[in-house]
């Protein structure tokens, strides 16, 4: 009880708590900015105090370490995405075309609508250290199960004959990052728009389903 007490003593007549949760707010709000779009390898500590409106010193009571922001801002920016599949919901009724790309759709829309999001999860952790790597390895499996949920409904459902291969959504969820990550770094006279990228991305599932029935 002491330390609970300690840990939410007034500072300014706000709970101690409650001040440190609006920081760490702001500076990933700072983060997604600046790592979004210089980059995380460029950024140094004090640009992204600057722009949250926090002390460098608030920052290293916060975070021991840079790369401790970036992984809590993946892990908010991951839940998002995770969730957004997690709530999209498949009408089993109609064909496979229509559910997979409302499927697509749910769980790109915010990578795809905020660029930012996708730089950060698919180009900006890559190799910043061991626990980033272990989640994102841990996000592409969760993503690959969501995804072999959806094709066991379909084939409960009758919608696809056969079952996918075991591998088939791992492969998937890693050929869809590897995708974002060429549109990210690709000119932005180049890249598809959001419409026709989930178009491209719902036609390769499709293609796929329809490969994994009988010949």
């Amino acid at each position: 009880m002491a330390v609970a007490q300690e840990q939410d003593r007034l500072w300014r007549g706000s709970p101690r708590s409650a001040r440190d949760e609006e920081r760490r707010r702001r500076l990933r709000e700072a983060a997604l900015e600046i790592y979004g779009t210089t980059g995380y390898a460029s950024a140094a500590v004090r640009d992204v105090c600057r722009l949250a409106h926090v002390s460098t010193r608030s920052f290293y009571e916060l975070y021991p370490e840079q790369s401790e922001l970036l992984l809590e801002l993946y892990r908010e920016l991951n839940d998002e995405v995770l969730a957004g599949f997690a709530e999209a919901r498949v009408d089993l009724s109609q064909p496979a075309a229509r559910g997979v790309r409302d499927l697509v759709s749910a769980a790109l829309a915010p990578m795809l609508h905020d660029e930012r999001k996708a730089r950060v999860l698919e180009v900006e952790a890559v190799g910043v250290s061991d626990v980033l790597e272990r989640e994102r390895r841990q996000a592409y499996r969760e993503f690959a199960g969501a995804i072999d949920a959806v094709f066991a409904a379909f084939l409960r459902a009758g919608t696809i004959r056969t079952e996918p291969p075991p591998l088939t959504a791992l492969i998937l969820v890693g050929g869809i990052t590897e995708a974002l990550v060429q549109r990210v770094q690709a000119p932005p006279q180049e890249r598809l728009g959001a419409d026709a990228f989930i178009d491209q991305v719902a036609d390769v599932i499709l293609r796929v389903l329809e490969l994994s029935g009988p010949g």
